[in-house]
């Protein structure tokens, strides 16, 4: 077995390689079936909730996609261009491409596809004015120039359905979309059932069958990869990587991606809206120590919000927040936090202490919460840990009742990290991240400034003050970046990791 890395501008593709099995797979066994399991249950139709697993699947595309390089090529779109005023941008329609349904894909089609895509979490701050269809051309005119737009338009909440997906009321009553695989069946929350698109516009795929397994549990998922009962295994905690390529089924291939587990904050709790105390949590972390004895990976160990690996807004300039918990308590006691009889601080009558929620499809995040909570104990804050299911941190944002949160947060939920930054930065509530910070003034600002900017030079200032603010403020609390584990069977060859998690590629995989 090898394993190739395939290295631009610092983005990573890995394509894995197995010696051909000793018993190959027969046409008489019947037509196989690629076994995908990964911890998201597909919980409705809508694209703005599930649309991510349609578009990893390969079931729906997007007008723009990118590659594991970080190239912006034509998904539904074959080409784009913007106008000298900065305001109108023309998408020229794919020709010859076909709706699973067998119906054509027009401009009329996509656009009325699209215009139900901008309340979608990135695609809900583009400042849209219309979307019009010109010919085989659709034109998305802005308010004010939005130079990220072909970018933001990787959102999976935009993939594209035909008319026939629509019920009266407007809503998704079924997929019908135009990727290289289309949707046979779903199985409740759990298994999607696909088969090959055969009236596929551009190269298809070699495997005809695939099926998707939602399988909330780590160790469930892990258990799998040991036993080798499915072919892509996605999500894996570290600590069990050893014990699943020992057993020889599979093998877990790992890449730096731009996801964060970071600690955000409630800032209009009095526990948080010192920006000392969010500093003194910063320093009474321990990553370092987390990321070798719990993530396996030293290297992940997170210095600021974004790793190296997105080199256009990583700065390595940026003062590391180090682990220093005399320190931490220094500034916790200028701030007016007294520490009590038991150790915990107060001030004012208000305990230093507040409900950790985090997640359990991300088997390692309640295991950091443990140690994050013993850590902050040190320091006189009393932490008690919920975890809970996928849904749960926007739940509880929504309804007031989330204090602070421990997730792992993708960066480049499309292909600009802008687009995360505005949702969970700028907002008095965010959807995953900070809630009533009191800088968003500050960093709307500096976001507006920077998707209205044509200019690379100015942008890259941009990004540098945006990075600095968030560091400084400590709205969100980095801990560790993200190590991205798959488990790869001895059937399959081609596999390859996408930085942006936006496709597996599985239209682009075969069987040995």
């Amino acid at each position: 077995m090898t394993i190739t890395i395939l290295t631009r501008r610092l983005l990573l593709a890995t394509a894995l390689a197995w010696p051909l099995a000793s018993q190959p797979i027969s046409a008489q066994q019947g037509e196989p079936v690629l076994r995908v399991v990964a911890p998201w249950e597909y919980t409705s139709n809508d694209p703005a909730d599930t649309g991510f697993i349609l578009a990893r699947m390969g079931i729906g595309e997007t007008l723009v996609q990118v590659e594991p390089e970080g190239q912006l090529i034509g998904g539904v779109a074959e080409s784009w261009r913007v106008s000298e005023d900065k305001l109108s941008w023309r998408f020229r329609i794919r020709a010859g491409a076909s709706f699973h349904d067998g119906s054509s894909v027009t401009a009329d089609a996509v656009a009325d596809s699209l215009k139900t895509s901008f309340r979608g979490e990135s695609l809900s701050a583009v400042p849209l004015d219309t979307i019009t269809v010109e010919g085989d051309e659709i034109v998305v005119r802005t308010k004010t120039p939005f130079s990220v737009l072909p970018a933001f338009l990787c959102d999976y909440a935009s993939i594209v359905l035909a008319p026939s997906a629509y019920g009266p009321d407007g809503k998704v009553v079924k997929i019908v979309a135009t990727g290289p695989y289309k949707l046979v069946s779903v199985d409740g929350k759990t298994t999607l059932e696909l088969e090959r698109f055969e009236g596929y516009a551009r190269a298809k795929p070699a495997i005809a069958k695939a099926r998707y397994t939602a399988v909330v549990n780590g160790d469930t998922r892990a258990n799998i990869a040991i036993a080798g009962d499915a072919d892509l295994i996605y999500t894996l905690a570290p600590a069990a990587i050893p014990r699943i390529d020992a057993a020889g089924q599979t093998k877990v291939a790992s890449l730096t991606i731009p996801r964060i587990r970071a600690l955000f904050f409630d800032s209009g709790l009095p526990q948080f809206s010192d920006r000392r105390v969010r500093r003194a949590i910063a320093m009474g972390i321990d990553r370092d120590g987390i990321a070798r004895a719990i993530l396996r990976h030293p290297d992940s160990s997170a210095s600021q919000l974004l790793p190296p690996i997105l080199s256009n807004w990583h700065r390595s300039d940026l003062p590391k927040v180090a682990f220093d918990p005399a320190a931490a308590r220094k500034l916790l006691d200028e701030a007016g936090w007294s520490a009590g009889p038991d150790g915990i601080r107060s001030k004012d009558g208000v305990r230093l202490a507040a409900k950790l929620l985090t997640l359990a499809n991300r088997p390692e995040l309640p295991v950091m919460a443990a140690a994050i909570q013993a850590q902050l104990k040190q320091i006189g804050m009393d932490v008690a840990i919920e975890v809970g299911a996928s849904g749960s941190v926007p739940a509880a944002i929504k309804d007031g009742t989330m204090q602070f949160t421990l997730v792992a947060r993708t960066y480049v939920n499309v292909p600009e990290p802008i687009a995360t930054v505005i949702p969970d930065f700028t907002r008095e509530r965010s959807s995953w991240g900070t809630v009533r910070w009191e800088g968003r003034d500050r960093m709307k600002a500096l976001t507006d400034a920077y998707i209205a900017s044509f200019d690379e030079a100015k942008k890259s200032e941009l990004r540098g003050q945006i990075i600095r603010l968030i560091h400084d403020e400590a709205p969100g609390v980095p801990v560790s970046w993200f190590e991205h584990n798959v488990a790869v069977s001895k059937r399959v060859s081609g596999v390859g990791i996408d930085p942006y998690e936006m496709r597996y590629l599985i239209e682009r995989m075969a069987w040995k």
